[in-house]
């Protein structure tokens, strides 16, 4: 099966088995669908990176929340994620650039406690791993005018990561506003040279609607 077809499929069997999560779930106390919608700035780093610099970061996608108690609540994600690095460097004046792109269906999975809770407002920290499934990935690069990009087939089709932020829910009458900020960081190398450590990391900002 041709690599594209593969990532298609899966993407559209992890999207129905979410929404058929949420169908189960939904008439249930406590359990809340939504969306989230941000960005920010990503990167590449490890023993394998040669001074790469922080670039454009895109997020967005569906979750599910539940509350258990007063202070702790769960929740799942499926959110597309465009990370990636640049490489810079000035020849005779002339800037040389590497701009890697890389673009995941990422599943993140969080632990949620509620730190404080004030007329509206409800402010918490979470935290909890994900996976990512490589979408595809591209290496644009760009000198004296001239651009090319090309497809970079040695990394692996999974990532495991780990998250961690801090959010604000703005309750409305029958839904909830949401202001996250999170960090995003890779535990294992993306190379499938065995040898080589290239991991990703990102930091965004992300808006949300809860239903």
């Amino acid at each position: 099966m041709a690599p594209k077809r593969a990532t298609s499929l899966i993407f559209s069997f992890l999207l129905l088995l979410f929404w058929a999560a949420v169908a189960l779930q939904a008439g249930r106390p406590g359990v809340k669908p939504g969306f989230k919608l941000g960005g920010g700035l990503a990167n590449n780093f490890g023993q394998d990176t040669y001074e790469q610099k922080w670039q454009g970061a895109l997020a967005g996608g569906l979750f599910v929340d539940l509350r258990l108690n007063k202070r702790l609540g769960a929740g799942v994600e499926v959110l597309f994620f465009r990370k990636g690095s640049v490489y810079r460097l000035n020849l005779d004046g002339s800037e040389y650039r590497e701009k890697y792109i890389l673009d995941y269906l990422e599943i993140p999975v969080f632990v949620k406690f509620f730190v404080l809770e004030k007329d509206r407002y409800n402010f918490y920290l979470y935290a909890g791993p994900s996976i990512g499934f490589n979408l595809g990935a591209r290496l644009k690069v760009t000198f004296d005018g001239l651009e090319e990009s090309v497809s970079v087939d040695n990394l692996k089709g999974a990532d495991l990561l780990l998250n961690g932020g801090a959010g604000v829910e703005y309750k409305l009458k029958d839904s909830s506003l949401i202001l996250e900020l999170r960090y995003n960081q890779g535990l294992k190398s993306i190379s499938t040279e065995t040898e080589e450590d290239f991991r990703n990391k990102a930091l965004v900002i992300l808006v949300g609607y809860r239903f």
